[in-house]
């Protein structure tokens, strides 16, 4: 969405430079509008609602690098009865984020608490309802939704996301701390819990589009597929103001360093034989191409020869990989050429 919006720019400033009725001051003073325009707009707005201890600030953090504080003994907001927008600086941009009051932790505020949501959810771009993903109990939830749609809450099944946090801790408790990653059990487990908690909101939302997405904010886990069901749930007029702030925290910073090395090195032993097979492949047709381009007595092409893919020696680059400081382990990272070069430099010594 945002690559639409630059290049409609474009094609608007392509479009003014060919057209006699406009001055260059009045093409330049156009861009400047619709430049000012979208500078102007209003920023996303989330409505999160959930228990406290649900993970709100975390999801919030780990989806837009938002760096907000992340309580751990008391709830991060306590404006439970009142209306209050957050704004959030995120590293690409600001939020407006609405912390609701999670229904069901007195019987007493249930109410109250029907009635905000009446006065909110109408103002939310997306509204994200994170729910434990170990927690099975989804008749609150059902409820509520039902009550607000009883009562005329507008737009409720298009602007839902129904986010199942912490999936690190469910059952059996055997998350794979080294990969960052569920165990096969675990995977299993997510899987029945998402389908599951899909199917009850159907039952009280038929028109609902969307799917339970479960995650783990503190693991940055899955935290791609929540975006996507975000970007779902926002009107289409409006993605692009989220996408614009999206920085997913990296999922691989929570993965074991020499585990991450040894999968780099695989890949690039599986990847880089089949790119020399295609280079050579692609050299042997430019160079038929050139020679059918030609006059037409030209000789009949000699075929290039083309060198049978060579197997990497993996072992070899993950034990070089696992050795590396972790500063020259990011140079590498961050350098194409220095990786590369790196790499060549250990299938040479492994070939003597």
């Amino acid at each position: 969405m945002k690559r639409l919006v630059h290049t409609f720019r474009k094609e608007l400033k392509a479009a003014s430079g060919r057209s006699d009725a406009l001055t260059p001051a009045e093409q330049e003073a156009l861009l400047r509008g619709y430049d000012a325009a979208l500078d102007g707009e209003r920023p996303p707005r989330l409505v999160l609602i959930g228990e406290s201890g649900v993970g709100k600030s975390t999801t919030v953090n780990a989806l837009f690098n938002a760096g907000q504080p992340v309580g751990h003994t008391r709830a991060t907001t306590d404006h439970a009865y009142a209306i209050q927008v957050e704004e959030i600086s995120g590293r690409r941009g600001l939020l407006e984020v609405v912390d609701m009051p999670g229904i069901g932790d007195d019987v007493a505020n249930y109410r109250r608490y029907l009635d905000l949501y009446l006065r909110v959810l109408p103002t939310a771009d997306a509204i994200v309802w994170v729910h434990p993903a170990e927690d099975r109990s989804v008749q609150l939830v059902q409820q509520a939704l039902l009550e607000l749609l009883d009562q005329g809450a507008p737009d409720l099944s298009e602007r839902l996301v129904l986010a199942l946090n912490k999936a690190d801790e469910v059952d059996p408790h055997d998350w794979n701390r080294s990969a960052n990653l569920p165990s096969a059990r675990q995977l299993e487990v997510l899987r029945e819990r998402a389908a599951d908690f899909t199917q009850k909101i159907v039952r009280v939302l038929p028109g609902w589009q969307g799917g339970a997405v479960t995650y783990s904010a503190r693991q940055h886990y899955n935290l791609t597929a929540l975006f996507k069901e975000m970007m779902r749930a926002v009107p289409q007029q409006r993605r692009w103001v989220l996408e614009q702030r999206m920085d997913l925290a990296d999922f691989t910073a929570k993965v074991d360093r020499k585990l991450l090395k040894a999968a780099s090195a695989r890949m690039l032993a599986e990847v880089r034989p089949q790119a020399a097979f295609e280079a050579a492949q692609a050299a042997q047709e430019a160079r038929a191409a050139a020679v059918d381009t030609g006059p037409r007595h030209a000789a009949v092409p000699v075929p290039v020869p083309v060198p049978a893919p060579v197997p990497a020696p993996a072992a070899r680059l993950s034990e070089a990989f696992a050795a590396l400081p972790e500063e020259k382990w990011r140079a590498l990272c961050q350098d194409r050429a220095l990786f590369l070069e790196f790499t060549r430099r250990v299938e040479l010594e492994s070939g003597r």
